[in-house]
């Protein structure tokens, strides 16, 4: 079966989930030892993890609009796993950009985990809503089960529209969400929801 649009983000994200604390660990072990090799490599680390996390992004952009969120809640659980991997790009980069011209530290590797730890919070959420709301999956029908080949030309053509729609879709959510014009379910948060309340969640 032909590989489409939307499935491309999922075969992705492996990668940056994987280099962000593979890098946290190496600038690690170079801030402890003064082990220059280490910190070159960790220099190497940031920046791939920076690229592939831009490359997962761009095509999660993509996905975002082949798929159809059947309640708000998983429309408001997609806004947040896609912001929040924003914000770890934009930190990761910083991080990156930073090492280029700085030897690792304890402060730098410290940096590294909490990005981490985002990153794997925010792949939660793109699990929940696949395991748990079944977003994406062919069998609900929609645009994923209608969407051509990835390698074909209608299917690039479909991954470049998607993904400037994607970022255009989630900068404009994330507005009216920070403007208070339409607020974020907080359940949407997973399991850091705040206890007891089913009030919507204020972002400004």
């Amino acid at each position: 079966m032909a590989m489409r649009v939307h499935e491309l983000h999922p075969s992705l994200i492996h990668a940056p989930l994987a280099l962000l604390p593979a890098a946290t660990l190496v600038d690690l072990a170079a801030a402890s030892r003064l082990d220059r090799r280490a910190d070159r490599a960790g220099q190497v680390l940031w920046w791939a993890a920076v690229g592939s996390g831009l490359f997962a992004g761009l095509a999660g952009m993509a996905a975002s609009q082949e798929v159809d969120p059947r309640s708000d809640r998983a429309r408001d659980m997609m806004f947040l796993h896609g912001i929040g991997n924003v914000g770890v790009v934009v930190a990761a980069l910083g991080l990156a950009t930073w090492r280029a011209r700085n030897r690792a530290s304890i402060t730098s590797a410290m940096a590294g985990l909490v990005a981490s730890g985002a990153a794997a919070y925010t792949a939660y959420l793109g699990g929940e809503l696949v395991y748990a709301h079944g977003v994406g999956v062919e069998a609900l029908g929609g645009a994923p089960a209608r969407a051509p080949a990835l390698f074909s030309g209608p299917g690039v053509a479909r991954l470049g529209r998607d993904a400037v729609r994607g970022l255009v879709w989630l900068l404009s959510r994330g507005a009216r969400a920070v403007t208070g014009r339409e607020k974020v379910d907080r359940s949407a948060l997973g399991p850091i929801a705040e206890a007891g309340t089913g009030a919507p969640l204020a972002l400004h």
